[in-house]
């Protein structure tokens, strides 16, 4: 079993799912898995699995090799702005960090199981917040939480209950750019800080016809930049299915769908972009609950293998993530256009071969 990216340091599964194994019955078939991360969950129930519903592009792709890599069958995929089946019998969810994520997963199942149809939900017990347990409470009139296992908690999840489902976050930047960000969406209640003070270097941006924005999240940099550009289209790509309906319905809500293409899809990976002028990058240090510096990596990687001849990559960051050292393994030129207590903007041309 193996990360996307890869990463020495992380393995695929956690106590969690070992104890998730340990709890499940016999009688626990057809079993519909969420949020199964690396697709460790599916590999070692394999058969008994006949569903694997999930947000991230960058999950898909672990699966996929993870299963190929163990001789396993391939569940049927289902993006998490995909129709789940009805009369569900059991789901597996893995509990994410996103507690909004988390309660509209919870209403989407609820809905959607049998009578004595059950959900377990798995996490670390540092992990499973107020808010978790708020939203499991909300769905469902019967918690067992069990014993907690090597810090890992499953709880058992019966008798849905019908509830005000969760909506997505309206917020708007000073300037009048209209966001809306679906459940799980990064940022979802308000303009990102780290966002916010990329725009402020938006008038020192180059001007170019065409313009990638790589994590495009509800869509702020890619809309921002267009509102500015009225000859510019824009790229926007993220890893995750919300982020893409969120920036989807950015768009439209600011009149601006006919001059952006939106991409799920992990990075770059097997996409065919050459040539791009300018693309712009506000990477996650974090992969759901994890720390991890491998994503930034693989963005910063792959803007470089798309930039065109004169071609430059802006990316906002915090600071003490040292950005600017990994820009100068890709890039002959890193320049700091921005400097503010907690946000970096860098800007890197010049790829090296």
């Amino acid at each position: 079993m193996q990360r996307v990216p890869a990463d020495a340091q992380l393995q695929a599964w956690n106590a969690a799912d070992e104890l998730l194994l340990s709890r499940l019955t016999t009688n626990d078939d057809n079993l519909l898995l969420v949020n199964d991360s690396f697709g460790s969950l599916a590999v070692a129930l394999n058969q008994r699995v006949t569903a694997w519903w999930n947000d991230s592009a960058m999950a898909q792709q672990a699966l996929q090799e993870n299963c190929a890599r163990n001789q396993s069958n391939l569940p049927k995929l289902i993006h998490s702005t995909d129709d789940l089946p009805n009369e569900l019998t059991c789901a597996i969810i893995q509990v994410p960090k996103s507690v909004a994520l988390f309660d509209w997963q919870l209403g989407e199942l609820a809905t959607r199981l049998t009578p004595t149809g059950k959900v377990y939900a798995l996490g670390m017990v540092k992990h499973l917040s107020d808010g978790h347990q708020k939203a499991m409470r909300r769905w469902f009139d019967q918690n067992n939480p069990g014993r907690a296992v090597k810090k890992a908690r499953c709880v058992e999840l019966t008798e849905p209950l019908m509830v005000e489902a969760v909506q997505a976050q309206h917020s708007s930047t000073d300037d009048g750019l209209q966001l809306i960000s679906e459940p799980g969406c990064f940022s979802a209640q308000k303009p990102d800080p780290g966002a916010l003070a990329f725009l402020h270097c938006f008038n020192r941006l180059p001007k170019v016809n065409r313009v990638l924005d790589l994590g495009c999240g509800n869509g702020i940099l890619a809309l921002s930049y267009l509102r500015r550009h009225l000859h510019a289209n824009a790229v926007g790509i993220d890893e995750s299915a919300q982020a893409i309906a969120s920036a989807r319905a950015s768009a439209q809500a600011n009149g601006l769908s006919d001059r952006l293409e939106l991409i799920h899809n992990n990075g770059l990976t097997d996409l065919n972009l050459t040539d791009v002028p300018l693309v712009l990058c506000n990477p996650p240090f974090h992969q759901d609950t994890s720390l991890t510096d491998t994503i930034a990596e693989e963005l910063i990687k792959s803007a470089a293998q798309v930039l065109g001849k004169d071609g430059e990559l802006w990316l906002v960051g915090n600071r003490h993530l040292g950005y600017h050292q990994r820009l100068k393994r890709y890039f002959r030129i890193v320049e700091v256009k921005s400097s503010h207590p907690k946000f970096v903007v860098l800007a890197a041309r010049d790829v090296k071969n």
